[in-house]
């Protein structure tokens, strides 16, 4: 059964796949969070939580596709925690952002984007 999930915050995501099942989270943590849990109950992923040229405590948006699987995946479990370490890192290293309306849009536009594209492959 392989049945596609999109993890997010975004809610461009959620008003554009309607036909997908969309768990939408409160923050960028709740999202990276989220998609390590469902990993552990053999989710893999299919889009790279750090897809993308901007650090992951610059953008507040971030969606990521799983896929239900019928075993464990360890690669995908590394990718999440490695993408959880980043988001500590840099949060730790740089400020918390207040950003605009506008700004938000458009780091909204940017995760959209990277989703349009890992859906069609």
């Amino acid at each position: 059964m392989n049945n596609k999930v999109i993890v997010t915050n975004n809610p461009l995501i959620k008003k554009k796949y309607k036909d997908l099942k969309i768990i939408f989270v409160e923050d960028l943590s709740d999202v990276y969070k989220k998609c390590r849990d469902m990993v552990h109950k053999n989710w893999a992923l299919i889009s790279h939580p750090l897809a993308g040229s901007v650090k992951p405590a610059q953008n507040p948006y971030r969606s990521i596709v799983l896929v239900s699987g019928e075993k464990f995946d360890y690669y995908s479990l590394e990718t999440i925690e490695n993408a959880i370490a980043k988001l500590a890192q840099f949060s730790h290293n740089h400020k918390k952002r207040e950003y605009s309306n506008k700004i938000k849009k458009d780091y909204q536009v940017i995760d959209l984007t990277l989703i349009d594209s890992a859906l069609k492959n």
